[in-house]
């Protein structure tokens, strides 16, 4: 699971000392994320703010804004997508089979509900609609209000969303 650590750093970044009061005269407040990838390896990355943490019926999240990435969706500890590059990893995830499709008109999404695969979907002219099922609604309308770049995608008539567990 991931983890933010706080502490007070001196502006030449000399040393470092914790602290949950206001950095002393000198310092500044530095704010962290760090998540285990696997034993021995763990990345993290300086957090500009905390915007929203909080738990669903299915799983918990969180959205940051880091430093280095912009805004980051985390669930349940890992890191999802940064709207930084999150168009990467949704453009060679949508884009090849589409084009390699004679002819695509309905497409399914299993979960999905940040709606970036969607956003990249709705891009396709011939596609007449899109059904996208994700298990937990707390997640989608969250996704649906924080994750700007993917509001033309939600609110494309051909996006039909429906809540319930896609098995």
């Amino acid at each position: 699971m991931g983890e933010i650590s706080c502490a007070s750093e001196p502006i030449n970044g000399v040393l470092s000392r914790s602290s949950s009061s206001p950095p002393p005269s000198g310092y500044r407040k530095s704010c962290w994320y760090e998540e285990e990838i696997e034993e021995n390896l763990r990345w993290c990355f300086a957090l500009n703010s905390i915007l929203h943490t909080g738990s669903t019926q299915y799983q918990e999240i969180a959205l940051f804004d880091t430093k280095p990435f912009g805004k980051a969706l985390v669930i349940d500890g890992k890191l999802q997508s940064a709207e930084v590059d999150e168009f990467i990893y949704h453009e060679c995830l949508v884009h090849p089979p589409l084009l390699h499709h004679p002819n695509p008109k309905t497409v399914f999404i299993m979960g999905g509900g940040e709606g970036s695969t969607a956003r990249e979907i709705l891009k396709h002219r011939t596609v007449d609609k899109v059904v996208m099922c994700d298990i937990d609604e707390e997640v989608v309308e969250f996704c649906k209000e924080y994750l700007v770049v993917n509001t033309d995608a939600f609110n494309d008539p051909r996006l039909n969303v429906i809540i319930n567990d896609a098995r």
